[in-house]
């Protein structure tokens, strides 16, 4: 895990917390919650998730939250692998989670 210094917390809105699969590299949305100027920045990334942060090495700390803002109880730990586009083509106010999956299977 990473350094207490260095460590970042992000958190995530997923529609079912079984959405997040250990282990197994997933296009998400992700918030910056650590205080300063960057709080609440958000980017779209591909990472891999663990249930278990202090198994891996330098991960960061990732907490989940439903769709409707509920902090879900437990902290995943998160090791971002690929910046995504921070803007994604599709349509205004359709499925946003098909396009964060085809921008992630494009490699953009």
């Amino acid at each position: 895990m990473a350094s207490k210094i260095d460590e970042r917390v992000w958190e995530t809105f997923l529609r079912r917390p079984s959405d997040l699969k250990e282990g197994v590299e997933t296009a998400m949305v992700l918030r910056d919650v650590r205080p300063g100027k960057k709080k609440y920045q958000m980017c779209h990334v591909i990472a891999i998730v663990s249930r278990k942060p202090e198994d891996m090495v330098a991960m960061d700390l990732l907490r989940v939250r439903t769709v409707v803002g509920i902090l879900l109880g437990e902290t995943w730990g998160i090791r971002i692998l690929k910046d995504l586009p921070t803007e994604l083509p599709g349509i205004p106010y359709h499925d946003f989670f098909e396009a964060l999956r085809k921008a992630s299977a494009t490699g953009a």
